[in-house]
């Protein structure tokens, strides 16, 4: 007979529909079907440098910026959300938002209290609407990113 330890084995579920994004106090919704959210350090957080004997120094970076991309379906009420929210800023200067992302699936979350749109999106337009998204770029002064896993 076979002897299986099922307590070795863990299950862990992503549902989309609790991924939570928060721009501003504004909840974005219409997310694209492929990729929805992405979140990157626009900086490494060490590098390093090895002498001409092997020593190694190491520099930790104090840059703790991220480029968040939103990438929306084109029939999104977040586009224009977003798209009054860039303009006002280019105009006024008061788009530096609070941004949220909390996946309620998991443990992933991503908070700054300033985070800007950095410009309007390419348009695209096709026969096929899946072609037709917006991706939003939005950069943050700093932020701080759990990946985190799933429930």
């Amino acid at each position: 007979m076979f002897n299986f330890d099922l307590q070795r084995f863990s299950l862990g579920t992503y549902d989309p529909k609790k991924v939570i994004v928060l721009f501003g106090g504004v909840e974005i919704t219409g997310f694209a079907e492929d990729s929805m959210i992405k979140v990157k350090p626009m900086s490494e957080g060490s590098t390093s440098i090895v002498g001409a004997h092997g020593d190694v120094v190491r520099t930790i970076s104090p840059d703790n910026r991220h480029e968040v991309t939103l990438s929306l379906l084109q029939s999104s009420a977040s586009n224009d959300v977003l798209a009054v929210i860039y303009q006002r800023d280019k105009s006024v200067g008061d788009g530096v938002l609070p941004l949220v992302i909390k996946d309620l699936s998991g443990r992933m979350t991503f908070v700054d209290s300033q985070a800007w749109i950095v410009s309007n999106p390419e348009v695209n337009r096709t026969n096929d609407a899946a072609d037709g998204g917006q991706e939003w770029i939005i950069h943050t002064a700093g932020g701080i990113l759990f990946p985190g896993g799933h429930e």
